[in-house]
Formats: structure tokens, C-alpha cells, sequence
């Protein structure tokens, strides 16, 4: 019993982090954009739009090298 619990949590696991390798290429280059339009009919129009680039992530959950020891 104890068996099948342990490689269940380890098949979830490997699938959250499949899922997160998978979905973070997505995120990685991301934008956000913000409009708002004020609108008086039947003819005056304002938008005002707002757009940046969020960039790479702070933390990219990436494994660092390690270092190599000397003797």
C-alpha cells in the first residue's frame, strides 16, 4: 500500500512540473496592456492605453551549476 501511495506522489509530481515547463515557456515573455475608453455618442471618442513589457521572471526556477570543489 504504502508503495502505490509513494509512486502516486511521485507521478504527481512529474506531472506539476511537466505542467510547469510547459506553461512557463508561455509566460516567459509576457505584456501587459490596460486601455480605457470614455465614450460620448454619437461623436467624441477617448482611449487612453498603457503597454510594457514585464520582462524576464526574477526567479526562473532554474537549476544553477554547482560549483566544482578542489581537493
Amino acid at each position: 500500500m504504502t508503495t502505490t501511495i509513494k509512486a502516486l506522489t511521485n507521478l504527481s509530481r512529474r506531472v506539476a512540473r511537466q505542467f510547469h515547463r510547459l506553461f512557463n515557456r508561455l509566460t516567459r515573455k509576457a505584456e501587459f496592456t490596460c486601455t480605457v475608453t470614455i465614450a460620448i455618442p454619437p461623436f467624441l471618442k477617448m482611449e487612453l492605453g498603457y503597454k510594457t513589457d514585464l520582462g524576464t521572471p526574477a526567479n526562473d526556477n532554474h537549476r544553477r551549476p554547482r560549483p566544482s570543489r578542489s581537493a
